[in-house]
């Protein structure tokens, strides 16, 4: 599979992921932070973290589409992606066994495909 074709995957992943936070965000909340996940004030981070990865999806197709420069939507979405497998893995100890090993996956995945998309050295959508 090409870096572009993952690209592609990953930023629609993100709109659905992001659409889900927005509308249930308990579901995801929930499965990453545990109990914790689903106390009402943290809906309000979940659909922020929804806006987040939708916006990233949404604005890298958007790029692509339109024969754009893809290097700031790649460095954005590898910020984000670093920022989730970091703080998960900082507090995995206090997370459901099941969270670190699912963002690890997940982000990390997300930042194999934006690494490999970086270091192509094509900022093009072609």
């Amino acid at each position: 599979m090409k870096p572009r074709d993952l690209l592609t995957q990953l930023s629609a992943g993100r709109i659905a992921i992001g659409a889900i936070l927005l509308v249930r965000p308990e579901l995801v909340m929930g499965k990453w932070l545990g109990r914790d996940g689903e106390r009402p004030a943290i809906a309000v981070l979940g659909r922020a973290f929804g806006a987040r990865d939708a916006a990233l999806g949404a604005g890298t197709l958007a790029a692509m589409r339109a024969g754009e420069g893809l290097r700031p939507w790649l460095v954005a979405g590898l910020v984000a992606d670093a920022t989730d497998l970091l703080a998960t893995h900082a507090g995995r100890h206090q997370l459901p066994k099941a969270s670190a090993p699912l963002i690890y996956a997940l982000a990390g995945g997300a930042l194999v495909a934006g690494a490999a998309n970086l270091a192509s050295g094509d900022d093009s959508p072609a």
